[in-house]
């Protein structure tokens, strides 16, 4: 069975919203997450079905005049269990910050502790990936590239050490505004 991101997606912010349709979600992550995912109607109507197989979301039919009858999505115990899952497993890394970004709106579902461990790993990972820009160094010094090439290199390690280094102060104050806030779970 294929799990796609999408799937904890939609099984995150039907337990945030309780109880919601399709079109519905379609609009919220229209509205909050279309930085970080694309997707259309067509395609969460495919998905919805998929979690309902899986026994992860059950529906309740409204009937509609004139039109199919409109579902509205909860979560299950099973699905909240395999969210409870994805949100405590350590968050993909990748170039851009967004599964971080994804799977960190729903740091409301999380414990205090699982939050802080995605945040520290996260500054973990941009600090190493600051160290690994820093080596572009090396091939602008290798003298093999022309003057334009090395400012060209130049400009883009800087851009993204000032990127991530912006990412991790960011990261530290949410960490600390965590430290200092005693309420929660845990």
């Amino acid at each position: 069975m294929t799990i796609m991101e999408i799937d904890y997606i939609l099984l995150g912010l039907i337990k945030l919203y309780k109880e919601v349709t399709g079109y519905e979600l379609n609009r919220i992550i229209r509205d909050s997450n279309r930085y970080f995912i694309s997707v259309s109607l067509a395609y969460i109507y495919p998905v919805l079905k998929r979690l309902y197989q899986r026994g992860w979301v059950t529906y309740a039919a409204m009937p509609i005049p004139n039109r199919p009858d409109k579902k509205v999505y909860r979560i299950t115990p099973l699905g909240e269990q395999v969210l409870h899952t994805w949100l405590e497993a350590p968050i993909e890394p990748d170039m851009y910050f967004r599964s971080f970004l994804l799977k960190m709106q729903f740091a409301t579902l999380m414990s205090k502790s699982t939050i802080l461990a995605h945040i520290e790993r996260e500054i973990q990972r941009l600090e190493e990936k600051i160290r690994d820009v820093n080596q572009l160094s090396n091939c602008i010094d290798s003298e093999k590239l022309d003057a334009r090439s090395c400012e060209v290199l130049a400009r883009m390690a800087q851009l993204l050490r000032d990127t991530d280094q912006l990412r991790i102060e960011w990261l530290r104050r949410w960490q600390e505004n965590l430290a200092k806030c005693n309420e929660g779970p845990e």
